[in-house]
């Protein structure tokens, strides 16, 4: 194809997406929102799948990597030797997760997906509803909470043929969320009183989450508090979160633990001189999330927030002879076992607890 044709194609593309956008961007929500159920009628099994956003292809890559055509984004290098070879060398086509990221539609085509999913977990379907447009077949999930999972799982099975081993996961899933949920009550019962944990994102540490944002679910799962409350209209603004905040407002919540993700800022907290009045700092409860394959406690809010969760809690509540019991290397064996299909030994389990700063 010569360089005229080429530049011809590629400014038609863009004209195209202009034209739908501003299209959709008239219509009424009503008309063109994406039906937010998880019923799909698919004439086949769809052997080609993309998943819109990391939160579904992340969950693609533990139902049927074999079926995935391609990334959000490049997949993350810790992953290597857990996920499948093969998904390292998929095209990466982008997708919906906050920000006005959008798909490369182009090299989407070329995928030629058999089947496309959405949800709306960090950017809302309504926004999502030009690849509809596209002639593309549509299904949606809805992984908003961590207990919609179990049946996210088991529609995900039904859709790719894979009835059985959604079933599994979902049981799986289940059971963790029962155990949570149960050691949550333990809390409640005997009176112990709830700790206060700072999410600190950021490589300075001053941006968190709203408390009830679906980013920072994993706090009240692991009995922990958020401090960090919002007005109901800026927690509603957007799916993508990560709002700032400034030391002032950190000193006055004084919390009593911190968590991260965030590598720079973990190996500087407890040098860091505006830091040392906090009774987290000086207590030693700065925690370091699990990274491997990908980050456990949020970004993008996964079904690994559940085994985070767990993770969280043994170390807010070590004093709880329950909570201390948990074997959280055995757990992750398991669960790395069902949903990876990976048999880790009891020391790399162990490795992947510390994080990546071990």
């Amino acid at each position: 194809m010569s360089n005229f044709k080429l530049r011809l194609r590629a400014h038609f593309l863009v004209l195209l997406q202009t034209v739908l956008s501003v299209f959709l961007a008239t219509q009424s929500p009503q008309v063109f929102a994406i039906n937010e159920r998880t019923d799909c009628a698919l004439s086949d099994i769809p052997q080609r799948v993309y998943g819109a956003n990391p939160v579904v292809s992340y969950l693609l890559v533990a139902m049927a990597p074999e079926k995935m055509v391609g990334w959000n984004f490049p997949p993350p290098a810790q992953a290597k030797g857990i996920f499948p070879d093969r998904v390292f060398e998929l095209p990466v086509l982008g997708g919906w997760f906050g920000q006005g990221q959008t798909p490369n539609f182009e090299q989407l085509i070329a995928t030629k997906p058999e089947l496309v999913i959405l949800s709306g977990a960090t950017v809302h379907t309504d926004r999502q509803v030009m690849i509809q447009k596209m002639g593309m077949p549509v299904c949606h999930l809805q992984l908003d909470q961590l207990s919609d999972y179990p049946h996210a799982l088991r529609s995900l099975g039904q859709w790719l043929g894979k009835t059985e081993r959604g079933e599994r996961l979902a049981q799986h899933f289940e059971q963790l969320l029962s155990q949570q949920s149960a050691l949550l009550d333990l809390l409640k019962t005997r009176n112990i009183p709830l700790k206060t944990v700072y999410y600190a994102q950021d490589p300075n540490g001053l941006a968190s989450e709203c408390r009830g944002s679906i980013h920072a679910e994993t706090l009240p799962w692991a009995g922990a508090i958020n401090p960090h409350q919002c007005p109901a209209e800026q927690a509603k603004q957007s799916r993508f979160g990560k709002v700032s905040i400034n030391l002032e407002q950190l000193l006055s919540y004084n919390p009593d633990a911190i968590v991260t993700q965030e590598k720079a800022f973990y190996d500087q907290v407890y040098h860091l001189s505006a830091w040392r009045g906090l009774k987290a700092v000086q207590n030693q409860q700065v925690f370091f999330a699990p990274q491997i394959p990908f980050r456990w406690l949020d970004r993008p809010p996964s079904f690994l927030r559940l085994l985070a969760a767990q993770w969280l809690m043994q170390k807010l509540y070590p004093q709880v002879p329950e909570i201390a019991a948990l074997d959280t290397v055995a757990q992750t064996q398991r669960f790395f076992a069902d949903f990876f299909s990976i048999d880790l030994s009891a020391a790399q389990a162990h490795h992947l607890l510390k994080g990546l700063s071990s």
